[in-house]
């Protein structure tokens, strides 16, 4: 039995070509099982693992690379408070102060041997205002020892005073005045103390 070559000259239409006209399961049977995925492979743990990689800005790449890590400079310490109170400095004041403090010293310290002796020179004192001569105890030189000692610790204190008020700019003239006027009021109550406990000089002081 011989073809009909008429049936096929007169079928013109395109020939089917492979898998054009099979389903989806019959593709994917043809092509048997698909290679796993590498992205699919890796756990969760190593992907969590896996460092994180961060999009560098352009400029960071025109500038040649990420900046370096430098060390952060040394904190400056604040600037220190002035003290509370302080006062721009008085140069009269400290002036004045400082020669007082220095007549202070000057006087306490010529005076020792006055208080070293201070009997004899209290009736030295009484002879030359005309009232005779006048003997005094041992209460002269025990009054003598608490003058020195009071006028040492009077000047100590002054010094320390003045010395820390000028420092700050605060008013310090006061200190020496205060100092010695707070001596006189010391050596009257003492003499005073001598004279009450020496009759010759109540017998003086009566007869004139």
């Amino acid at each position: 039995m011989t073809a009909d070559p008429r049936g096929d000259a007169a079928d013109e239409r395109p020939r089917p070509r492979y898998g054009e006209y099979a389903t989806p399961e019959e593709v994917a049977e043809a092509r048997g099982p698909l290679p796993p995925d590498p992205a699919d492979a890796t756990d969760p743990i190593s992907r969590l693992a896996a460092p994180i990689e961060r999009p560098v800005s352009p400029r960071v790449l025109q500038a040649g690379g990420p900046p370096r890590q430098t060390r952060s400079p040394r904190p400056t310490p604040p600037p220190r408070p002035r003290p509370v109170g302080a006062r721009p400095p008085r140069p009269g004041n400290n002036l004045i102060t400082v020669l007082l403090l220095v007549f202070g010293i000057w006087n306490t310290v010529s005076s020792i041997p006055s208080y070293l002796d201070f009997g004899p020179v209290l009736s030295q004192g009484v002879q030359l205002a005309g009232y005779g001569s006048v003997e005094f105890g041992a209460i002269a030189h025990t009054a003598g020892i608490v003058l020195l000692v009071v006028s040492f610790l009077l000047l100590i204190a002054a010094v320390g005073v003045s010395l820390r008020l000028i420092r700050d700019g605060r008013r310090s003239i006061w200190v020496p005045v205060a100092a010695g006027i707070l001596y006189f009021v010391v050596s009257l109550v003492v003499m005073t103390i001598v004279v009450a406990n020496t009759p010759a000089v109540a017998d003086v002081l009566h007869n004139h």
